[in-house]
């Protein structure tokens, strides 16, 4: 038997597709590339479930293939694949497009609407040869995909990165290469120019730019989960989505598992303080309300962000290098904004 775990962006399908298998009872996990392999007692990273070694194909063709080398092994074993959509470059190359202009207008709409079809298929494809759940509901969840949790692939090319630190230099230079040349040459190299640059960005999620909503077609037949409950209720959509998939829960392996969801949940919460939290910190600090701060270099571009964007107001940020602890503190360095948005 086959089943799918699919999503338009990151948010849990790795630890869907483990549990699925661990809390079934399966010693073994098929890998397309490597074969049969003993299933992980633990996929928890420090940052991800990466620990489990799905079968991950991009796009429909990577998919369909996939999908076959697992058609040919008995269907009495519980095999998956967690397929995704087309990665950036990928399309760019299909299409003909330049890495260096992937981020004109046009570009974007065309690589877009690519994705798009080509993801359709795959789901439609998927769904006439296994059982798919589909993660979905994190369309207001842009502070969380924000956060890269992985340096497995680099964003715009099949390699992986050295650092977080670049992936978002990658993902900057290809799509902010004109203001970044425009404040070198005005020396604007500082870190508190850095983040002012960043943050007069119109939109923030520039590995999204490209990436605008996929508009899933649903007709397939499918279980659709919400990422959401995915995260905060788990132990009781795990069991319900066994059950609809006709297998059973082993009791012994869901003990176990139940101590590894909360270690796995613990990651989803704190990737989603922030989520939760900036728009209450912007409020305070127009309003001159006091609430402790302890802000990341990227979170404090997003803070900055949606005081120009939402008040038309900016800070008095020369020679701050981190924002402070308190948004009272911020709010003694407002100014209206001056720059074009």
């Amino acid at each position: 038997m086959i089943f799918s775990c699919s999503s338009t962006n990151s948010v849990g399908c790795t630890f869907l597709d483990w549990s699925i298998h661990f809390i079934t009872g399966q010693s073994r996990f098929y890998n397309i590339k490597q074969g049969w392999q003993p299933l992980s007692g633990n996929p928890v990273t420090v940052t991800n479930a990466h620990g489990h070694n799905k079968n991950h194909p991009g796009g429909f063709e990577r998919t369909k293939y996939a999908i076959n080398q697992l058609l040919q092994l008995p269907q009495d074993k519980l095999t998956s694949v967690y397929p995704h959509p087309l990665h950036l470059d990928t399309v760019a190359s299909n299409l003909g497009i330049s890495i260096t202009e992937i981020w004109l207008p046009s570009n974007q709409k065309s690589i877009s609407q690519y994705r798009t079809a080509d993801y359709n298929q795959l789901l439609s494809y998927v769904a006439t040869q296994s059982q798919v759940i589909f993660l979905g509901g994190d369309d207001d969840l842009n502070m969380y995909h924000q956060i890269i949790r992985s340096t497995d692939r680099m964003p715009l090319n099949n390699a992986p990165a050295e650092s977080i630190a670049e992936m978002h230099d990658s993902l900057d230079r290809a799509f902010f290469s004109d203001s970044i040349k425009s404040w070198d040459i005005q020396a604007l190299t500082d870190i508190w120019d850095i983040r002012e640059r960043k943050a007069l960005q119109s939109n923030l999620t520039s590995s999204n730019f490209a990436m605008e909503k996929l508009q899933v077609d649903f007709s397939f037949p499918h279980y659709w989960l919400d990422c959401r409950s995915w995260w905060f209720d788990g132990i009781d959509m795990i069991q319900d989505i066994v059950t609809w998939l006709e297998l059973r829960v082993d009791p012994d392996r869901f003990q176990e598992w139940i101590v590894i969801y909360y270690s796995w949940q613990k990651i989803q919460a704190r990737n989603l303080r922030f989520q939760w939290s900036y728009q209450h910190i912007v409020d305070c600090i127009v309003n001159n309300w006091s609430y402790a701060i302890d802000l990341t270099f990227d979170e404090e571009i997003i803070i900055q962000h949606c005081l120009i964007y939402q008040h038309n107001l900016n800070l008095k940020t020369w020679q701050l290098e981190k924002f402070p602890d308190n948004t009272q503190k911020l709010h003694k360095l407002l100014e209206s904004n001056t720059h074009t948005v």
